[in-house]
């Protein structure tokens, strides 16, 4: 996530325990926070896609997506490999 009309730092503070907590039910198997100087990294391993696929479309961690500071340009997501 990059800085955008809010800072990422505090994307972050909103939505973090609801991104974890996400985590975790899908049965993620790692996940950390960076800060660097224009944002915020959030990576997270899950054992398959499907399992990642569900992450993703659950209603709280699509909620926090549609909240990035910056939704045109400031939010990636990469599948790992």
């Amino acid at each position: 996530m990059l800085d955008g009309e809010s800072s990422a730092s505090d994307w972050r503070r909103t939505y973090s325990d609801a991104l974890l907590k996400a985590a975790i039910i899908d049965r993620a198997v790692r996940w950390s926070w960076r800060t660097h100087e224009r944002g915020v990294v959030f990576e997270i391993a899950f054992r398959t896609e499907a399992i990642r696929d569900e992450f993703c479309d659950q209603p709280s961690v699509r909620t926090a997506l549609d909240a990035v500071p910056d939704p045109r340009h400031g939010l990636t997501i990469t599948p790992g490999g």
